[in-house]
């Protein structure tokens, strides 16, 4: 990725976390929610290289805490470390997911086409809630592209604001259209749509949902970083 690109998301991180963009992936650092994650109830946890980066809830006590900041990266890049943290508080781990940035166009196709909410009625009822819900539509997205056949939307992708732009893909195909490619398609178009107009495009994925990873790195994303919550 470019230069420029990994300085933005240094500075993102750095937000989400407050810490320097100079402390990003350098250590273990455990600090309260401030920014956007002011008010989350739980614990917020990403991880690259030997950086580990923890937002606690204000009420953690000051031995938790004390904890957290004495793990080896290592260990807190184990989600089975979280697994029993959260079991020891009563509480679900959520993940982990991989968040891969692309900022290398890979061109648009020809037949994903904007689309809009009364177009994505058909995709909509043939998708469960949680598929619905993972793949950021109800975040109410910008922008949205899809592809037709027999007179109805059976992929459609969106992007819903990453780092103050539209930049953060989300993609749906219709269960019986699946295992034929439409969700790289959709997701390319929609991916060259943010890098042309914003610079990059992120990619979020369950390290669970082998389709999704493997789709993100057909069409060149890099992964990140790791994340997972706590709550």
């Amino acid at each position: 990725m470019h230069d420029s690109t990994h300085a933005a998301l240094r500075e993102y991180y750095a937000g989400v976390f407050g810490i320097k963009p100079s402390e990003v992936w350098q250590a273990v650092t455990v600090r309260t929610h401030v920014g956007r994650l002011e008010g989350y109830e739980g614990f917020y946890v990403a991880w690259r290289g030997s950086g580990v980066h923890v937002s606690a809830p204000p009420d953690l006590d000051a031995e938790a805490k004390h904890t957290l900041r004495s793990e080896a990266a290592a260990t807190l890049q184990n989600p089975d470390y979280w697994d029993r943290f959260a079991q020891a508080r009563n509480l679900n781990v959520v993940g982990p997911s991989i968040h891969a940035y692309l900022d290398q166009d890979p061109g648009p196709v020809e037949r994903v086409v904007p689309v809009t909410d009364a177009d994505l009625e058909s995709l909509r009822a043939s998708a469960t809630a949680a598929d619905w819900t993972e793949s950021g539509w109800d975040d109410r997205p910008s922008h949205v592209f899809g592809i037709h056949h027999d007179g109805r939307v059976v992929a459609a992708a969106n992007l819903n604001a990453f780092h103050g732009e539209p930049r953060d893909v989300g993609v749906l195909v219709a269960p019986d259209m699946r295992g034929h490619g439409l969700s790289v398609e959709v997701a390319q178009h929609t991916a060259s749509y943010a890098i042309r107009t914003h610079g990059f495009a992120r990619w979020g994925a369950r390290d669970s949902n082998a389709a999704s990873v493997a789709g993100s790195r057909r069409l060149g994303f890099d992964k990140w970083c790791s994340q997972l919550a706590v709550r």
